[in-house]
């Protein structure tokens, strides 16, 4: 089975970020499984689902932190 692999424009859309700040994460080493493909001006870099994943639930331990940090508490649904 084949995993889905993302652009930094998709990635933009899912953080919810600029298309820099994913360039900047792919240089720090969030995704450590990206692959690059091209050359120069025309490099391409895809990042798969597994890596998202795992970034998607980093950022959301950060958020829930955060919000306790600021005295939230969570209730239930």
């Amino acid at each position: 089975m084949k995993e889905t692999l993302y652009t930094v424009g998709q990635l933009a859309t899912i953080f919810n970020r600029t298309r820099q700040t994913m360039h900047n994460w792919i240089s720090d080493g969030r995704f450590p499984n990206m692959i690059e493909a091209g050359e120069g001006g025309g490099r391409v870099f895809l990042v798969p689902a597994s890596d998202v994943e795992r970034v998607k639930e980093e950022e959301a331990t950060k958020l829930i932190q955060e919000l306790n940090r600021l005295g939230f508490q969570a209730v239930s649904a």
